[in-house]
């Protein structure tokens, strides 16, 4: 699968996502726009994607990306959503069995504007 290609398709399908990354089933980062850097956030990111895929998994409270820290509003396997409170953005993670789609949302939008269309994607990898 092209990984970037199915990161492109996204952003043209929906306006509001301004990032994405794909993350694979062992905690490797695949790809990620170059607008956006989860590389020193891995470790944190998959904690919660572990977490989240757990029955009885522990909600993080949050999560910072980049410097900002988003705080964990739905916590499930399906999805994980999270919004910075200072209205700088929201994220979405969405794991899949093979890898898992970590999207950036627009602050002026809210993050279910976009989650079907993230779901989606992820349901693709």
């Amino acid at each position: 699968m092209d990984y970037e290609n199915l990161i492109f398709d996204l952003l043209d399908s929906e306006p509001s996502i301004f990032g994405g990354a794909l993350i694979d089933s062992n905690g490797k980062l695949l790809f990620q726009t170059e607008n956006w850097d989860l590389s020193q956030d891995l470790d944190q990111i998959n904690s919660a994607i572990e977490e989240s895929q757990k029955s009885d998994g522990k909600n993080p409270g949050s999560i910072s990306i980049m410097k900002l820290t988003y705080m964990v509003i739905e916590f499930i396997p399906e999805r994980i959503i999270a919004t910075n409170v200072m209205k700088k953005g929201h994220i979405i993670i969405a794991p899949s069995k093979k890898a898992t789609l970590v999207t950036f949302i627009d602050p002026n939008k809210g993050p279910r504007d976009v989650l079907f269309v993230i779901q989606n994607f992820a349901r693709k990898l």
